[in-house]
């Protein structure tokens, strides 16, 4: 008699059968080749540590699932299908086969799923802050150390090296690539936080256990008759006891000789120098002491938020060491704060030109502030991201992060806010941080969280009373929160401030604050007499664009006129931009009138500009640009389509300025777009502005609506609504509110289409909400416009919960 098989056996029949022993190697092999590779990938992009997770848990628990579905379903020839009913002879036969054939498909699919199982468990089992990133496997491996204030006694003249060793000396051991120092900013933050003493061994292993470093420095700098004696001690943190000492004295001119000799000794007594050379001090900073005094000067103005005072400092500094990359680095920064764009991405080129010997981190650091400078936010975000992943400390990283999401963000219709984790990961590190905290503030006034106002401006008038921009916080207060008392204490400093601060003040905060009777009154400041004659030109300029975005064009017209008293070939400019707009209503002798206008213009022979403000300069080294764009978009809208085209052919074949790579070409789609719009081609227009690259630093946005491509948006806009791509269209309809107030033209009217889309998917309140805003906007437009005020009035009417 026979014996029936084993049931174990018939079960393993089963599974071949259906194909789950295929399914499970297949499975396992490709999660297993997944998960490496996004091991590799993910971290390399700076995504965050979820990220991979992530995809772990989804190919882990996936496993399951497909084995489920290979055992209800079969994959045939025709599809898949059900699985039906079997004989027991087939699986029989399955059972009967040889041993080495029955178990080989075991033993592969077994083998697989145990990769693809301790891959993910590996992964996982690493914790946080582990994975692998790309460039940053000498920073993951590297003892962290926290350099601390020395203690000078002697010659006040030497006093700087207090806080400045700080800064020297964790540039130095940072270049040796075996110790990681933790940002200079971020310790001299704590410190001050602490007291502002220097600090003793007790004190010094608390603060470096709060900064998460394996080891931190203490030292002094002795001077007795113009000689210099430095002391410095390497602590372990965890235990608080000496374990290195290092000394080196000379005269006093040779502080950087000291200092090397210094670092040398650390390195080398803590086995991180390998007994090969170390670097001079000159190879990371600068070998002239007048050089470094000076940048040290411009560092402490730079925290207190004294640009100007700030940018003379590192200008001093470069003058005399034209190779200090620090010096030009922060010089950069310093004039952006001043609204000098003009030398904002000069700066940041020299910088990253003379910095070959810097440390890898550094190098880094200027290498993404070009890309950002130059008008490139994906690839400065995604450099910034990689370098807050290997050095989580980094203090300036996090904050030029965030200022690539606050600027570069809502050219794109994304808010403001997706900037706040990295300026409060600047805070936690730098609670002082007055440039962080100005941002924040102005998030706070978008979102119109009045008490994080209040805090955010009472926070920084406590740390820096006599920064540049203490008025313009305080005066934003005072008009988000209707504080008339604040702002009456405020307005008198209005008539004294500088221009760059004026400027900022005045052109700024109506945009974060969406007050547009506060830019009427802010405006009035430019142009008091005792402004240059290019203030008190944009002056009239900014109210020009805010009359024309309530609807009041002749008011808008009156307004460039008076510009034109001042500069009447930037009003001409400037001017022509009215007539262009898709909504507004224009005859054939106004278009022809402006387009002779534009026509008289000779870029040759425009007025140089003085001052010397981004403001004021905003079209001068792209006047023929501008013509050649402008007469196009008027050929176009007189339906002169081929003269159209031939200003656009010339603007093809234009250069570019260097803040703004992509300006020429651009504004050359721009033409053929508006062509298209003419011609009711919404795929066609769509398709030519799909194709810009909108390369442009994001402070010439601020200064004309030709580099913010407020008309390119909202045509593209308007190509997705007729494409029928709704929720693409609202984003981008969404993209005039955060920028400038050049931009404000076309915020009436984006609420109304956008009031018009939400109706269409049946989102009432949303519809609403923005016929309503529309409305306001335009409450008093000209008698032209008034009858799509009366059509959202009666939109609005209909669609109210009463009825």
């Amino acid at each position: 008699m026979t014996e029936p098989t084993p049931r174990h056996r018939i079960f393993f029949a089963e599974l071949k059968r259906r194909g789950i022993l295929k399914m499970a190697a297949l499975y396992g092999a490709v999660a297993f080749g997944v998960l490496q590779g996004a091991d590799i990938i993910l971290p390399s992009l700076g995504l965050p540590e979820r990220a991979l997770t992530f995809v772990v848990v989804i190919a882990l628990l996936g496993f399951p699932v497909a084995i489920a579905l290979a055992w209800t379903y079969e994959l045939t020839g025709r599809g898949v299908k059900p699985e039906e009913p079997v004989s027991t002879d087939e699986l029989e036969e399955i059972a009967a086969e040889p041993r080495r054939t029955r178990w080989l498909a075991g033993a592969v699919a077994l083998a697989f799923v145990v990769l693809m199982v301790g891959s993910g468990w590996l992964i996982l089992a690493r914790g946080p802050g582990d994975a692998p990133r790309a460039g940053a496997a000498a920073a993951s491996s590297a003892a962290r150390v926290v350099v601390l204030p020395f203690t000078v006694r002697g010659s006040g003249e030497h006093e700087y090296l207090g806080e400045g060793m700080v800064d020297v000396l964790s540039r130095k051991l940072d270049v040796a690539g075996e110790l990681r120092s933790v940002d200079p900013r971020a310790v001299l933050a704590l410190v001050s936080r602490e007291g502002g003493d220097v600090p003793g061994p007790e004190q010094g292993r608390a603060i470096a256990r709060r900064l998460d470093a394996d080891y931190f420095v203490l030292g002094s700098v002795l001077e007795v008759g113009g000689q210099l004696q430095l002391d410095a001690s390497l602590y372990d943190t965890e235990g608080g006891v000496e374990v290195i000492e290092a000394t080196a004295a000379g005269g006093a001119e040779d502080v950087f000789g000291l200092v090397d000799d210094v670092a040398t000794q650390l390195l080398l007594r803590a086995g991180a120098g390998h007994g090969g050379p170390v670097a001079r001090i000159a190879a990371v900073t600068t070998d002239s002491l007048s050089a470094l005094k000076d940048y040290l000067q411009g560092e402490r103005a730079l925290r207190g938020g004294r640009y100007l005072e700030a940018a003379d400092a590192f200008q001093r500094a470069v003058a005399v060491d034209s190779s200090f990359a620090l010096a030009w680095y922060r010089l950069s920064v310093a004039y952006e704060w001043l609204t000098r764009d003009n030398l904002v991405a000069q700066s940041a080129e020299q910088a990253f030109r003379h910095s070959a010997r810097l440390a890898e981190r550094d190098r880094r650091l200027f290498e993404a502030t070009v890309s950002a400078r130059v008008g490139d936010p994906v690839q400065a975000a995604q450099q910034y991201r990689a370098i807050v992943g290997s050095y989580p400390d980094d203090v300036e990283a996090w904050f030029q992060l965030g200022e690539v999401l606050f600027h570069y963000g809502p050219t794109e219709g994304r808010s403001i806010a997706q900037s706040r984790e990295a300026f409060e990961r600047v805070l936690s590190y730098e609670p002082g941080h007055v440039n962080s905290i100005i941002h924040l503030a102005r998030i706070a006034a978008v979102e119109g969280d009045m008490q994080e106002l209040d805090s955010l401006v009472d926070r920084f008038l406590a740390v820096s009373p006599d920064a540049d921009r203490a008025v313009e916080l305080r005066v934003l207060r005072a008009i988000v929160t209707g504080d008339s008392i604040e702002w009456g204490r405020t307005a008198p400093d209005l008539e004294r401030v500088s221009d760059p601060v004026l400027l900022v003040t005045a052109a700024y905060v109506p945009v974060i604050a969406l007050d547009l009777e506060a830019g009427h009154t802010l405006t009035g400041f430019l142009m008091t007499e005792n402004r240059a004659p290019g203030m008190r030109a944009l002056g009239h300029l900014f109210r020009g664009y805010l009359n024309a975005t309530q609807g009041r064009l002749s008011d808008a017209a009156a307004e460039v006129e008076a510009a034109a008293r001042f500069d009447a070939y930037r009003a001409a400019e400037f001017g022509a931009f009215f007539s262009l707009l898709p909504f507004v209503p224009a005859t054939e002798d106004e278009l022809l009138s402006m387009r002779r206008r534009i026509e008289a213009l000779d870029p040759s022979a425009a007025p140089p500009t003085t001052h010397p403000s981004g403001y004021i300069r905003a079209h001068d080294d792209v006047h023929p640009q501008v013509r050649a764009f402008l007469l196009g978009l008027l050929s176009a809208r007189l339906g002169d389509e081929v003269t159209a085209e031939r200003y656009a052919d010339e603007l093809q074949g234009m250069e570019s300025p260097e803040r703004s790579p992509s300006f020429a070409e651009d504004l050359a789609l721009g033409v053929r777009a508006y062509v298209a719009w003419s011609q009711g081609a919404p795929a066609a227009g769509l398709a030519l502005l799909e194709r810009a690259r909108l390369q442009s630093f994001y402070q010439n946005g601020f200064r004309s609506p030709l580099f913010s491509g407020s008309l390119q948006r909202y045509l593209r806009a308007m190509f997705l609504e007729g494409e029928g791509r709704l929720d693409d269209a609202l984003r981008w309809y969404g993209s005039f509110e955060q920028i400038s107030m050049y931009d404000f033209v076309f915020l009436a009217h984006s609420h109304l289409r956008r009031a018009e889309i939400y109706e269409r998917l049946g989102d009432l309140d949303g519809a609403r909400r923005h016929y309503a805003r529309f409305v306001e906007l335009w409450a008093d437009p000209d008698p032209e416009l008034r009858s799509s005020v009366e059509r959202a009035q009666e939109r609005l009417a209909s669609l109210s919960p009463d009825r």
